[in-house]
């Protein structure tokens, strides 16, 4: 068990944002009066996540609230102290961010350390406008549209992550062309979840991933990638997703706290799920603790319809988190019908997908 691969996400300047987006779950969450994690702690956590993980390829991953806030020099002590503590480990830096304060010096730094970035756009100026506004409640698109051309300009490595609300849910195949004619070659849809008015129905969102694939399946096989689709073409393959909500077991992706606190997950950052903390605890007691084998385990009890669904092998069930619907045994996945209608219209094409890269395997041997 010790040998098992994990990842930790960091939230270096805590929950805390520019932004004040209508849908944001960070809102509610208590923020510490930091600004970001303190430089001890920082070189504690570098050190004890290069050390600590089996795999010879650590990624760390930067999110937020919103990173940037934490300020570039954080980032610049980070690089240092990861090439202090790499050894012959391979590290990767991926920063999720709205964008908005992002500038030159920033563009620069991520292009000379091959940061990857994450820039949140939720599709066209009126969909993106819609919920992602600034504290003075203005629209946000220029200003995510400006960081976006610096990172193309600085040829600094960029993908999208699109959140799906009822804003732009009814217009999957716009926004994807919308995506792709920026420059996106990676995009991300990530349903608006919890209770939200802005919540788009699981209905509408199985409706835009069937017009997103429409939009794809013609025109940008092996040009560009779309997370769900990866994802589960990978289970078509006979391999296990790497994104944790379809795959049988989770709890191998924890978050760790500004102040060192570390927690099962980022969708449970809540007391009764809080780990320990890094400066009193050591890493791999969390990691591989009874309490974390217990959460990742959980995610492979499923309902009855579940167990019975021939897509189980690609979904798993869903997210825990969204497994809020009674009635079937264990609780349901409220994006079921999304998940189910989409992989039912998806199946015969997926299926000839794997066949081709079986085939093109075989061929290169």
């Amino acid at each position: 068990m010790q040998s098992q691969p994990f990842q930790i996400m960091a939230k270096p300047a805590g929950s805390i944002c520019n932004l004040d987006c209508h849908y944001c779950f960070y809102l509610e969450k208590p923020h510490l009066a930091q600004r970001h994690m303190d430089f001890n702690l920082l070189e504690k956590y570098i050190e004890n996540y290069i050390h600590q993980t089996p795999q010879q390829e650590v990624t760390f991953l930067w999110q937020g609230g919103e990173p940037t806030l934490a300020g570039i020099d954080f980032y610049r002590q980070a690089v240092k102290l990861q090439r202090r503590y790499a050894g012959r480990k391979k590290i990767y830096n991926a920063l999720q961010t709205n964008g908005v304060l992002l500038n030159t010096e920033w563009a620069e730094f991520l292009r000379e350390h091959q940061f990857l970035v994450g820039l949140s756009i939720d599709g066209t100026e009126a969909m993106h406008d819609a919920y992602r506004v600034s504290k003075s409640q203005k629209g946000t698109f220029k200003q995510v549209m400006d960081a976006l051309n610096l990172l193309k300009s600085h040829q600094v490595e960029f993908n999208t992550l699109t959140v799906v609300h009822k804003g732009n849910v009814k217009s999957g195949a716009e926004v994807y062309q919308f995506l792709r004619e920026i420059g996106s070659t990676y995009m991300q849809f990530i349903p608006l979840m919890g209770e939200w008015e802005q919540k788009a129905s699981s209905e509408d969102y199985g409706k835009m991933m069937r017009d997103i694939f429409d939009q794809w399946y013609p025109n940008d096989i092996g040009r560009i990638g779309v997370q769900f689709i990866e994802q589960w073409l990978m289970a078509y393959l006979g391999l296990e997703p790497s994104l944790c909500i379809f795959r049988k077991n989770c709890g191998d992706q924890m978050i760790i706290e500004q102040n060192g606190d570390i927690y099962s997950c980022d969708h449970y950052v809540y007391p009764e799920y809080k780990l320990g903390n890094l400066v009193e605890t050591p890493l791999l007691d969390m990691t591989y603790s009874p309490q974390q084998q217990r959460f990742g385990q959980m995610k492979s009890h499923l309902s009855a319809r579940c167990q019975q669904c021939r897509f189980q092998f690609a979904c798993h069930g869903g997210c825990p988190k969204h497994r809020t619907v009674q009635g079937f045994g264990e609780p349901h996945n409220q994006l079921c019908e999304a998940y189910y209608s989409t992989l039912e219209y998806l199946d015969p094409y997926l299926k000839h997908l794997a066949n081709y890269l079986r085939q093109q395997h075989q061929h290169s041997y």
